[in-house]
């Protein structure tokens, strides 16, 4: 676009913008107005030609542009000019707002929120809102562990592909900005790691480890809140010695940190089912091995559980080819090689999370696993 063509329509649009237009919609410029900003054009005639002439032929290239559309009504002078233009729009339109759901009592203020809200807040609500009139059970659970139920249920996998770790980047808004708030309506509650010191996430060591009794059994879980969940719903009597986080990847290294000072006989690990879930204990089990230290084994009917209750997502990691998944699989229990195998392939994964609080305190199968 030249110079003048360039100007003249930076004036058109300032001078709109000056009388409230925000860009979004086209708007009206009356021939006054135009001329006004056709003579703020710099150097505008340095051939003094006739002006009218000189400003018709640059609404004419403005309009090949597609920056400007010319009315049809026009003056009767000499050079017909129009008396009016829509200018076009600068900014793209703001999508229309969804139709709002029918709330449940606990999310009515969510009303006034809804045309403001962004698109993620919205899928959030929703599936939120589906929940709450699900007549969910609403037994207090770890945050994650509600945040797993809802959105690993009722939320889309393009929305929330990691659907227990929602809450983690989702803080805004009138629920999820206050969390007194949303613990009240999720009735939910913040558990913390093990350990919290200064050195936790650069020193591996004993503090990885929560002394449960007297046992010789390492029982190692994944994530922070299934280690709360399983600490807190020990039955009375086990042989467990320790439940150790095992901060994801990190165990493939902490299993070099047991000693015989604690005893250890055997180790038992739950995790998520995925492709690194299955690795990590997999190379941790082979560490352990050539250490002299013994090999670790799955949980049998904590993987049946998640197995049974989990809803499978797409993982990170792509599927692989289904010689390497069943060699991978041959570290879980016999029964349950089958479904890793096809979950490992798919390329999707159960997070462990499905295995929760509630579910832990009101059944007694696990308890297996810890003798």
């Amino acid at each position: 676009m030249k110079h003048r063509q360039s100007e003249f329509i930076r004036h058109l649009r300032a001078g709109a913008t000056e009388a409230g237009w925000n860009g979004a919609r086209r708007t009206r410029v009356v021939l006054d107005d135009i001329w006004t900003a056709f003579r703020k054009v710099n150097n505008r005639n340095p051939d003094g030609e006739y002006e009218p002439l000189l400003m018709s032929r640059l609404l004419d290239e403005l309009e090949e542009h597609g920056l400007i559309e010319q009315m049809k009504q026009r003056t009767r002078d000499r050079v017909s000019l129009p008396l009016k233009i829509w200018l076009c729009p600068t900014a793209p339109p703001r999508p229309a707002v969804p139709p709002m759901p029918h709330w449940h009592p606990d999310l009515y203020r969510l009303a006034r929120e809804w045309p403001t809200a962004t698109s993620k807040q919205r899928s959030a609500y929703v599936a939120v809102n589906q929940w709450l009139m699900s007549d969910p059970d609403l037994f207090p659970v770890p945050l994650r562990e509600r945040a797993l139920e809802i959105f690993g249920t009722y939320g889309s996998e393009a929305d929330f592909p990691m659907p227990e770790k929602t809450f983690d980047t989702l803080r805004s808004g009138p629920i999820f900005g206050d969390p007194d708030r949303l613990h009240a309506t999720l009735r939910t509650f913040t558990t913390h790691p093990p350990l919290l010191t200064e050195t936790f996430l650069t020193e591996i060591g004993d503090g990885y480890y929560q002394l449960v009794g007297a046992g010789d059994i390492l029982l190692v879980v994944e994530n922070s809140a299934t280690w709360w969940s399983l600490v807190h719903s020990l039955p009375e009597s086990h042989r467990l010695g320790y439940v150790a986080w095992g901060l994801g990847g990190t165990f493939r290294a902490s299993v070099n940190t047991l000693a015989a000072k604690h005893r250890i006989a055997e180790i038992r690990y739950f995790g998520d089912l995925d492709l690194s879930g299955i690795r990590i204990p997999y190379a941790a089990s082979k560490t352990a091995s050539d250490r002299g230290l013994p090999t670790v084994q799955p949980t049998e009917r904590l993987y049946g559980a998640l197995l049974g209750l989990g809803r499978a997502r797409d993982a990170k990691e792509k599927g692989i080819e289904a010689g390497e998944a069943s060699a991978l699989a041959e570290w879980m229990p016999g029964p349950h090689r089958a479904k890793a195998v096809g979950l490992l392939v798919a390329g999707r994964r159960l997070a462990q999370e499905w295995v929760g609080y509630r579910y832990l305190t009101r059944d007694t199968a696990w308890h297996a696993d810890l003798v």
